[in-house]
């Protein structure tokens, strides 16, 4: 490790573990579905002023800032960046009708302490992590330890998986690396990068890709009744019923796909996965008619060496295979990336993690590795960058809690890889 022990007690020593569960609490008690950050970017910003940080103000689109925290070092050193965002997986509304059978009482929502956790909408993911870089970030300047690299805190918008797509074009369906890419496209690139989702605190760097697809297959709309199926058979007039065939075809390719591109990554495996997660057709006041129209909207996750390219025709050969006629629409493609370069950073992390508790950190668990975060976005453009985060769990349909003790871990760990990397002198670039 590149910092002596007399820093990294300084710096641990300054941790407020009530400040912190504080913290937590406030920035998840304002609302921040995705597309509306904007309450929760102003306090984190306000906060990051009012602890002697530079504050920037990046505002994405209109209402939708990121906010950007930024610890100045000497000079010389090399820099990190931790990414957290600040968007929540639901909107705390009746919106997330369409998504979970019931809603729990808006109060089990809010941001509260009790005993020994933190609950509310989005404090495990992911405000307790953006809380706990933020206080990272403050102990290191307030233990007076001179960083020769800077130190970046950037609370984006936009990470939760949602796709503009159809009739829902707003900015409340524009996710997945919205906020990350216009933070790293405007300036706020560092040598290193932890992003501070969701892990358990067990560290990650490969990550999936995602393609999401609209299939529509056709029937035609007119009157069912009186129709007789020998003459009028419903797989060819009733698009919902042909559907079915699809359905089928793409769960069958979805198993083969799921067992044979299995990715093996540093951290372990990474399993693929296809889930048809929406399906519309019809006229719901009108169910007398054969359906002209149905379609379904098709996840994939993918891993790294796989092409939005090579689904697509994956996709086509199997619906071509069905002698249906059908609109294949790719709406989302986002590649997944191992991150290469990233050894300094990940001994950084095991050290770390070491010296804390006395064992080296785990890698995180293959089913909760496979998926798509702002990661892949730094790694994708050459900033090598690890995932490690605190994760609580899900206390109802939409709300959590997360232990207090687990965000000071988060913290402490944050600020000695902090110290570790930003004390190192940054090398000379070859030409």
């Amino acid at each position: 490790m590149s910092f002596d022990q007399d820093a990294a007690r300084q710096v641990l020593a300054c941790i407020d573990r009530d400040e912190l569960a504080q913290l937590a609490c406030a920035i998840t008690d304002i609302p921040s579905p995705t597309g509306q950050e904007r309450a929760v970017a102003e306090y984190i910003l306000d906060w990051f002023s009012a602890q002697g940080l530079k504050a920037v103000r990046q505002e994405v689109e209109p209402g939708r800032p990121n906010a950007v925290g930024i610890l100045k070092g000497t000079g010389g050193g090399l820099s990190l960046g931790f990414n957290g965002h600040t968007d929540t997986s639901f909107t705390g509304t009746d919106e997330d009708l369409r998504m979970v059978r019931t809603v729990e009482p808006q109060e089990m929502l809010r941001g509260s302490i009790a005993g020994d956790v933190v609950r509310g909408l989005g404090v495990s993911n992911m405000k307790g992590g953006v809380a706990s870089f933020m206080v990272a970030a403050k102990a290191l300047r307030a233990s007076g330890v001179a960083l020769r690299g800077d130190v970046v805190c950037a609370a984006v918008v936009g990470e939760i998986s949602r796709s503009p797509i159809g009739p829902w074009q707003s900015r409340e369906y524009r996710g997945e690396g919205t906020g990350t890419r216009h933070l790293l496209a405007h300036g706020m690139h560092t040598d290193y990068a932890v992003v501070a989702d969701c892990s358990d605190l067990n560290i990650v760097w490969t990550q999936t890709g995602v393609v999401q697809a609209r299939i529509s297959v056709f029937g035609k709309a007119e009157a069912a009744w009186g129709s007789d199926r020998d003459t009028m058979p419903m797989g060819e007039l009733n698009a919902i019923v042909k559907m079915t065939r699809v359905i089928a075809a793409i769960e069958q390719w979805g198993a083969t796909f799921e067992k044979s591109r299995v990715y093996h990554s540093p951290t372990g495996p990474l399993f693929p996965k296809v889930n048809i997660g929406a399906i519309e057709g019809g006229a719901p006041y009108r169910p007398n008619y054969f359906p002209g129209v149905c379609s379904i909207y098709v996840d994939i996750r993918m891993p790294p060496q796989v092409r939005p390219r090579d689904i697509q025709c994956e996709l086509e050969d199997v619906l071509r295979g069905l002698d249906v006629e059908f609109e294949l629409d790719l709406y989302k493609s986002l590649l997944g990336h191992e991150g290469r370069g990233v050894e300094p950073l990940v001994e950084a992390a095991h050290g770390v993690h070491r010296h804390l508790f006395g064992i080296p950190m785990r890698h995180e668990a293959a089913d909760r590795a496979s998926i798509w975060t702002d990661t892949n976005i730094y790694n994708e453009l050459g900033i090598p960058a690890i995932k490690i985060g605190p994760r609580g769990r899900r206390i109802g349909p939409r709300a959590e809690e997360i232990a207090i003790d687990t965000l000071v871990h988060a913290a402490q760990i944050y600020a000695l890889i902090a110290l570790d990397i930003c004390s190192r002198e940054r090398p000379a670039r070859s030409s």
